[in-house]
């Protein structure tokens, strides 16, 4: 976390934190949702825009982590603000391809180290890695290496960094982390 954050956190310790203005999309890109702009609705303007600085994305990247419920939020100075996530807290690129391949998140974090995988429902690839759980990008499903489990097992292996992991299907083992949080009701 950003020396300057844990300042201002340290400064204005009881800051209130805030839900439902930032959303983390399936493919990583963040967008603002201006729920306080005058004639918001919710159909028109609940997705957000985009968030397209660099220097923003950085410093939301860089100070992006989840808490001890599990929760995934972006501590902006003294003010966490939780995220509403379409899949999951952390989006996966595949750099290389087959066994070679590395993955690096969308924070710009590269993944150590895998430990688990499963199909979602919708057919998006979760893996349970060093930095939490995370999915892997669409456009990058094809740089991997599955394979038919040849040894008995049933499914699917996934080899990467190094390991070589069953490929469970169904609700992610650590679903309480893909859960968006409801809105608080409008006052």
């Amino acid at each position: 976390m950003d020396e300057l954050v844990l300042e201002a956190m340290a400064r204005w310790p009881n800051v209130p934190a805030v839900y439902g203005w930032l959303r983390l999309d399936r493919r990583g890109n963040w967008m603002l949702i201006d729920r306080g702009r005058p004639d918001f609705d919710e159909d028109l303007h609940g997705q957000g825009s985009p968030i397209t600085s660099p220097q923003i994305v950085d410093f939301i990247g860089r100070n992006y982590e989840s808490d001890a419920e599990g929760r995934w939020y972006w501590q902006n100075g003294p003010q966490r603000v939780y995220v509403d996530l379409d899949l999951a807290p952390l989006v996966l690129r595949v750099l290389g391809t087959g066994t070679q391949a590395r993955l690096l998140a969308h924070t710009g974090a590269p993944v150590a180290s895998v430990d688990s995988a499963w199909i979602a429902s919708g057919g998006e690839l979760l893996l349970g890695t060093d930095l939490g759980p995370g999915c892997v990008h669409d456009l990058d499903l094809a740089a991997l290496e599955l394979a038919q489990d040849d040894g008995g097992g049933s499914g699917l292996l996934l080899e990467i960094l190094g390991a070589r992991l069953p490929v469970g299907q169904g609700p992610a083992p650590q679903a309480r982390r893909f859960e968006r949080r409801p809105r608080p009701a409008s006052d």
